[in-house]
C-alpha cells in the first residue's frame, strides 16, 4: 500500500458515522414507549432523513468520480501524446537510416 492510501476515505468515515446515527436512531426509537402513529412518524421521518443525507452523499461520490475520469482523460491524452511523439521520432530516424543505407550501398 502506499502513503497516501493508508486509512479510510473521508466521504466512507462520514457515511459511517450517519448510517451508526440513523441505526442509533431507529433503535431509540423502536425502544421508548410510544403510541404506534408516533413511533410510525418518527420512523418515516428518519427514514426521509437518511434518504436525503444518502442523495447528498451520492451527488459527491458523483462528483468526484466525475473529477477522477477526467483526469483520467487529461493522463491518457498527455501519455497518447508523448508516445505519438516518440513513434513519429522514431519512424523519421528509421528512414534517415533506410536512406542513409541505400546512399551507402549505391557507393
Amino acid at each position: 500500500m502506499s502513503e497516501g492510501n493508508k486509512g479510510f476515505a473521508g466521504s466512507a468515515v462520514v457515511l459511517s458515522f450517519i448510517l451508526g446515527g440513523v441505526v442509533g436512531a431507529a433503535l431509540a426509537i423502536l425502544y421508548t414507549p410510544l403510541e404506534g402513529t408516533q413511533t410510525r412518524g418518527k420512523l418515516k421521518d428518519l427514514t426521509d432523513e437518511m434518504k436525503e443525507k444518502s442523495g447528498h452523499l451520492s451527488e459527491e461520490w458523483k462528483e468526484k468520480a466525475a473529477t477522477f475520469i477526467e483526469k483520467g482523460k487529461e493522463f491518457v491524452e498527455q501519455k497518447r501524446g508523448i508516445l505519438s511523439s516518440a513513434f513519429d521520432a522514431g519512424r523519421e530516424a528509421m528512414r534517415k537510416e533506410k536512406e542513409e543505407m541505400s546512399q551507402t550501398e549505391g557507393v
